[in-house]
């Protein structure tokens, strides 16, 4: 009689269904654990392992002094926006997409042709910037205030709808 070879199709169908196959693979490293509260996030002296310097030339100290401080145990994640603020967002990017929709039914509804081709080509560039300048100030907005309080960020939303509106549109000319 001879012994059934072991069933590593089973195994590997078992393994699939769980998290921990970290455990059993050689080749798996578990990454350095997050530091909070420095500025850098990573320790400036201790190694991931707290043992020591990370180049492994100085004594081992034994525990990272960055993580022994409550003090610079703080939070790097900003807060989630609040379902207010996605809604308004929502409707302020509707009523921008509506100035860019106006500003190109103005572009195709106007027909002036210049006689010398740069006054034609400043023309054109001046229409292009015209339909751009909607999207590209919703944009802007959330790009240089990412790091603003949100009322700051409405305020300058609420600025581009004042000074975007496309008039040539809402005045019929």
């Amino acid at each position: 009689m001879t012994a059934d070879p072991p069933n590593d199709d089973a195994d590997d169908a078992e393994e699939a269904l769980t998290w921990d196959a970290s455990s059993r693979d050689a080749s798996y490293v578990e990454g350095p654990a997050p530091v909070r509260g420095t500025t850098a996030g990573r320790a400036s002296t201790g190694s991931a392992t707290g043992t020591g310097p990370a180049d492994g030339t100085g004594p081992a100290t034994g525990a990272n002094s960055a993580t022994e401080s409550p003090a610079t145990d703080v939070d790097a994640e900003p807060a989630p926006t609040s379902s207010f603020l996605l809604v308004t967002y929502g409707i302020l990017g509707g009523v921008y997409a509506l100035y860019a929709v106006g500003w190109i039914t103005t572009v195709l509804r106007n027909s002036i042709s210049f006689p010398d081709l740069l006054s034609e080509i400043m023309y054109q560039l001046g229409e292009f910037l015209a339909i751009a300048s909607a999207p590209v100030w919703f944009a802007a907005v959330f790009v240089f205030t990412r790091n603003s309080k949100p009322l700051v960020r409405l305020l300058w939303l609420l600025l581009g709808l004042i000074l975007l509106v496309p008039v040539p549109f809402v005045l019929g000319v």
